[in-house]
């Protein structure tokens, strides 16, 4: 009896083994199984302040708003820095005198540019009553014939040959001292040999410099339909910058140097301020011949006669290296010049055009447009100043934009070998004691 019992027990417990072999095993949680990703977990929610981290909805955790709102900002600051620049543009006016004075009009001349007979046939062809001295380099063979031939026939016009420049000397300078022993008038005009005056302008600037008793300069501006594309990037910054800056400046006074292109001066003021030979080895000749005015008391006037430029330029390359001398002789005298009105009225609109472009394609292709139809607007006024002081306006918007956008890449392409440059056939080398040649 006992011995049954026991036996019923021991089946009992085997019966009760296999059942337990038979249930499934509880599993253990899974991040108990995997503790590498119980470690992650914990790390992102603490990461994300003890709750799962969300994927914000613009996909740049809020970085949109904030590009938004600093493009807004920016384009708020360019269209007030321009509205003040183009106001003060407009509400400069001098007045330029009464009747026309004598006028003796120094062109140097260096050849190059192919379209040098057709620039320098304008002048006495339209000034009447103005005498040409044209200054050419004795080993500049194209020069000398080019302006040998057009000389013929035209009694105003004289042709003077030099030595070409040496080491040290400025080749400008060097025509315009040789040219000054020639120069008969109440007025000494200087005008580029790829520059033209529109029909009165000489007249104008010459009576502004003799009712000034000192030296008035023209505006820079593009005197012909681009014929290439690179012409047209080269148009669009003649006419997208000099006029509302120059003028700008003058309305404030700041009228401290001149453009080159075109400038006429008292001829006895001209000799008490010592002559064009005063300006020595000076690099950059339109900086020094004001300087020597200033340094004289005698004064600067900047005129809105426009001056019409007109460099053939046949391809980027020509272009760039045209844009980066420019550039080169800007920032010597921004460099020595910088004030306030400077900063606002000509740095900061430089820079801005293309920092807005870059936030505003950051924010999507409606703020790219946006911003791109602000800087259009911007160079239809710009053009509408130009031809309301009597310039061609030939630009055409697309190329006044691009040239604006390209500003602080052209500054920067000036800091690299800022000490040399070329001017169609002459390699020079900008040292401290003056110009050297390659």
């Amino acid at each position: 009896m006992v011995g049954a019992a026991a036996d019923a027990v021991r089946c009992r417990g085997v019966h009760r083994n296999e059942d337990l072999r038979r249930q499934p095993r509880p599993r253990a949680p899974r991040a108990a199984r995997h503790p590498e990703r119980r470690r992650r977990g914990a790390v992102r929610a603490l990461v994300a302040g003890g709750r799962p981290a969300r994927r914000s909805r613009d996909g740049a955790g809020g970085r949109g708003p904030l590009t938004a709102a600093a493009l807004a900002v920016l384009g708020a600051l360019y269209a007030v820095l321009q509205a003040l620049r183009l106001g003060l543009a407009w509400r400069h006016r001098p007045g330029e005198g009464g009747g026309a004075p004598s006028v003796t009009v120094l062109q140097p001349i260096l050849s190059g540019d192919p379209a040098l007979a057709e620039t320098l046939a304008v002048g006495p062809d339209q000034a009447h009553g103005a005498r040409f001295v044209w200054l050419v380099d004795s080993d500049d063979a194209e020069g000398v014939a080019v302006a040998t031939r057009l000389a013929k026939g035209r009694s105003a016009v004289r042709v003077v040959e030099g030595r070409p420049p040496r080491d040290g000397e400025n080749p400008k300078t060097l025509k315009l001292v040789r040219g000054e022993a020639h120069a008969t008038g109440e007025v000494v005009a200087v005008l580029d040999d790829d520059t033209v005056m529109p029909p009165g302008g000489l007249e104008r600037l010459a009576a502004a410099a003799k009712t000034t008793g000192g030296l008035a300069t023209a505006l820079p501006t593009w005197g012909r339909a681009p014929r290439t594309a690179s012409e047209a990037l080269v148009a669009g910054f003649v006419d997208g910058q000099g006029a509302s800056a120059y003028l700008a400046m003058a309305r404030l006074g700041r009228t401290r140097t001149i453009n080159g292109m075109a400038y006429a001066a008292d001829a006895r003021a001209l000799r008490r301020a010592g002559g064009f030979a005063a300006m020595g080895h000076a690099v950059t000749d339109d900086w020094a011949i004001a300087r020597l005015f200033e340094s004289a008391g005698l004064p600067l006037l900047q005129t809105a006669v426009p001056a019409r430029v007109a460099v053939t330029v046949a391809g980027p390359r020509q272009a760039v290296r045209l844009l980066r001398r420019w550039t080169i002789f800007a920032h010597r005298y921004v460099g020595a010049n910088l004030d306030a009105a400077m900063a606002l009225l000509v740095l900061l609109p430089a820079v801005l055009p293309l920092a807005g472009l870059i936030l505003a394609l950051v924010s999507g292709p409606l703020a790219a447009g946006l911003w791109l139809l602000l800087l259009a607007g911007r160079a239809a006024l710009h053009r509408r100043l130009v031809r309301g002081i009597g310039g061609a306006g030939t630009a055409p918007l697309w190329a006044v934009v691009a040239a604006e956008l390209a500003l602080p890449l052209l500054s920067g392409l000036a800091l690299w070998r800022p000490s040399r440059i070329r001017w169609r056939t002459r390699r020079m080398r900008l040292d401290p004691d003056g110009i050297r040649y390659e």
